[in-house]
Formats: C-alpha cells, structure tokens, sequence
C-alpha cells in the first residue's frame, strides 16, 4: 500500500531542481542578538537587487563567497585583528519584492557592532 506512495515521492524528490527549493527561502532568525542582526529591504525600484547585492558583498574587504544558490548568498567574513569569521547570508524573495539580510558571529557574546556596521554599510551601498 505505502510502497506506490513512496515511490512517486522519491522521483518527484529527483524532478524538483534543488535550487528552486531553496532559492525563494527566508532567513532563519537570530538566535542571539548580541551579535546577529537580520534586517528586510524592500527592493522594488531596484533592477536586479540579487546581482547588485552579490557585486557589493564580492568588494567587502576581508569576504569570501562561500556558496552561491539561486537566490541565496552566504559569505564568511573575516575580522582584521583577531580572524573571527562571521557569517553573511542574503536571500531574495522575488515574489515579494523583498531581500533579507543576516550577519552573525560564529563565536562570543558580542559583537562589538560589528555586524550592525556591516549591514549599515551595504545597505548605504545597496539603497
């Protein structure tokens, strides 16, 4: 009975490219907000805001593009003194017209505003 069920769920699993799963995704809150800030945008007077947002992160000084997905961006930054990484994630939303950003520290309690002043700075870039 379950077998036939089963079957056309794992070749539907194969059909769905993985990008279009995760491409229109939202971002995970924070967990800890002492050093993680998240903020939306709303991006409909802007022509192609993935390719505006993913030019900015590539200049970031001391950033690296880790994985690239449809409409998802995540890049390691790195601190100048003490080499902390921090994570930098982007998704857009096309359907809402939306882009959410997420820069958090891996480690510590805080982050000394450092992410707050990254996200300041590309959405002064970006808007």
């Amino acid at each position: 009975m379950f077998k036939p069920i089963l079957c056309v769920l794992i070749i539907f699993a194969f059909l769905i490219p993985k990008a279009s799963l995760s491409s229109n995704i939202g971002l995970e809150p924070c967990i800890k907000v002492s050093h993680c800030v998240i903020e939306e945008w709303d991006v409909n007077d802007i022509e192609e805001p993935f390719s505006a947002i993913t030019e900015i992160i590539k200049n970031l000084p001391r950033s690296k593009i880790v994985e690239i997905d449809g409409n998802y961006l995540h890049a390691e930054v790195t601190s100048k003194w003490m080499k902390y990484v921090d994570d930098l994630e982007v998704s857009y939303l096309p359907e809402q017209n939306n882009l959410q950003i997420r820069s958090e520290s891996r480690v510590g309690d805080s982050d000394l505003g450092v992410n707050l002043k990254r996200v300041n700075s590309i959405r002064e870039k970006f808007l």
